[in-house]
């Protein structure tokens, strides 16, 4: 390690914000193409670069440097880029796994969506007079359990218990239409 590569990493420990900013400025840019060699996406890039930073800010008294300060950056930059593809690769198989479990458990109703709305309102229109105005505004309307409580003048707890027995109803009215 150079003498000058020494001193701005003593600097850098000692919370010299002026030498980390040069030391940014001098090779953020080169970093972040090549993390973009291996990630293949500007924005993630540029946010693993971005991370690596921070990191050495926020550990810069722990900060141990043998050789120059680039070759540093550049390795440390590759280890995140690896981490990120691991990262990624565990992700997609995840959001691959929920995607077939979802569409195994999706069953596709037997009528047409205007048979089905119509069943809705049938089922809607059984409900008991209090619970099915709670329903409405809650799901139609979208108000809010708060809003609803107060345009009703009943606590929301009370809203709570009327949509759950409203919900409780409609799952019984209609589940013969999903089977």
């Amino acid at each position: 390690m150079t003498s000058l590569d020494q001193d701005v990493v003593r600097a850098i420990i000692n919370g010299d914000k002026q030498a980390f900013r040069q030391v940014f400025d001098s090779c953020y840019e080169s970093l972040c193409q090549y993390a973009f060699t291996i990630l293949k996406d500007m924005d993630e890039a540029e946010d693993t670069v971005q991370a690596v930073f921070l990191k050495i800010w926020e550990s810069r008294t722990q900060l141990e440097i043998r050789h120059n300060i680039r070759s540093y950056l550049f390795r440390t930059v590759y280890n995140k880029c690896i981490n990120q593809l691991e990262h990624r690769t565990v992700r997609m198989k995840y959001e691959d796994y929920g995607r077939r479990e979802h569409s195994a458990e999706v069953q596709h109703p037997e009528v047409f969506p205007d048979e089905l709305e119509e069943h809705i309102k049938r089922a809607i229109g059984k409900l008991p007079p209090h619970c099915r105005n709670v329903f409405l505004l809650s799901r139609y309307e979208e108000l809010r359990y708060a809003e609803i409580a107060e345009r009703l003048n009943i606590s929301v707890n009370t809203v709570e218990n009327q949509v759950s027995k409203a919900l409780k109803i409609l799952r019984s009215e209609l589940k013969n239409i999903f089977v």
